[in-house]
């Protein structure tokens, strides 16, 4: 059963503006105490429940309803789900498509976004660290055959084949039509936000950098890379601020914090309320390799870390996953929902109800993420241990 999930700042300690809430089929659940209930959210508190309103559209008194008939704009109701980390270097060359088992399948929703963990290429030669990653060409196919719709570009595997690597990964991305912020021949074309124009008129614009940036792998002026949320904030902030400024939704994926922590730490928490500031809608976060909380500031929606979506065969923590339904009418975020999954012995993810591992997947991304936090260790910049042998 997917999870209905309060939206809040747990981890944090710190209050939102306002709370959405996303309450599936006619189910109530009791609200947490400090957040109270915003009157421009879709569902409202009654009696210490939340209750949606839409479901007792009928119970309203027949003032109200031709009140809100004369007031009330046409709803333009779409969805995005996203995933996180994608490595298919196993995968593809069996023809396997790891993402058949995915529910709510990426394909239903109006946009699916994920994170490319490598490049797609058989061409380069191996950047000089102890991890590189990369699939052959027809990985674009099985990401579009999915549903794929956006792929973030902004993180330490992009350029693990080099220049040239980079090339062939945009080039066949294009041809599918997936969209990929975060990389380009200059950091003109890294920085830029790429946008997409739904059905119902909106158009959401997608923003993608990195703030774990190995050696050379950063855009210049001259040279192709990925967009660099370490070294260039300012230039990731103003590209936000243009998203926001032409478009009616701003999401941002963003390459952060450190691998294996279940709790996000003061620079990923600092750079999100910049980005919240700039005009971000909807951060996705990744390269933790496990998940993280998600919270909410105001209306915006942030996934400190979605895990690995689609990897090698994990058995543990590095193989609790899971897909982040969105759920917004026209420019405004309604709630989301969390459907969380495990990977199975391909290293795709499957949908998980109950257990352990479902427990450990709902307290982490609630915000109850200190319990399961390991004690090590860790840096951005020490090797990838998702990629290492997996011990529990």
């Amino acid at each position: 059963m997917s999870v209905a999930l309060a939206l809040n700042l747990a981890c944090s300690g710190a209050e939102p503006e306002k709370a959405i809430f996303v309450v599936p089929d006619t189910t109530v659940v009791d609200p947490p105490e400090e957040l109270p209930a915003s009157p421009s959210t879709t569902l409202e508190f009654d009696s210490g429940e939340i209750t949606d309103v839409s479901a007792q559209a009928n119970d309203v008194p027949s003032e109200a309803s031709s009140e809100a008939t004369t007031t009330t704009e046409p709803k333009r109701l779409w969805t995005l789900l996203a995933g996180g980390d994608v490595l298919l270097d196993r995968t593809e060359p069996k023809g396997i498509d790891p993402f058949k088992g995915v529910q709510p399948h990426l394909s239903s929703a109006d946009i699916a976004i994920v994170n490319l963990e490598m490049a797609i290429t058989e061409r380069g030669e191996p950047y000089d660290k102890e991890f590189v990653f990369r699939a052959p060409g027809s990985a674009a196919l099985t990401l579009a055959g999915a549903g794929i719709d956006v792929v973030s570009l902004a993180n330490n595997h992009t350029l693990d084949f080099g220049l040239i690597g980079l090339e062939d990964t945009i080039g066949v991305l294009d041809e599918v039509e997936i969209l990929r912020p975060g990389a380009g021949g200059n950091n003109a074309e890294a920085y830029a936000p790429r946008v997409m124009s739904l059905d119902n008129g909106i158009r959401v614009a997608f923003v993608s950098a990195t703030a774990v940036v190995p050696g050379g792998f950063a855009a210049s002026s001259t040279r192709a890379g990925v967009a660099d949320a370490r070294g260039a904030i300012s230039r990731v902030l103003a590209a936000v601020r243009a998203a926001a400024s032409g478009n009616d939704v701003v999401v941002v994926s963003v390459h952060w914090g450190v691998e294996r922590r279940t709790c996000p730490n003061e620079s990923q928490r600092d750079l999100a309320r910049e980005l919240i500031d700039a005009g971000a809608n909807l951060i996705l976060g990744h390269h933790p390799h496990v998940l993280q909380p998600i919270e909410t500031f105001d209306r915006t929606v942030i996934a400190y870390s979605l895990g690995n979506f689609a990897w090698h065969p994990r058995y543990g923590i590095t193989g609790e996953t899971g897909a982040l339904e969105v759920f917004f009418d026209g420019a405004r975020v309604e709630g989301y929902l969390f459907h969380p999954h495990v990977l199975d012995d391909d290293g795709g993810p499957r949908p998980v109800r109950e257990g352990d591992r479902y427990n450990r997947i709902i307290d982490i991304t609630e915000g109850r993420c200190e319990e399961h936090d390991p004690v090590l260790d860790v840096t951005e910049d020490e090797s990838d241990p998702a990629s290492s042998p997996e011990t529990g």
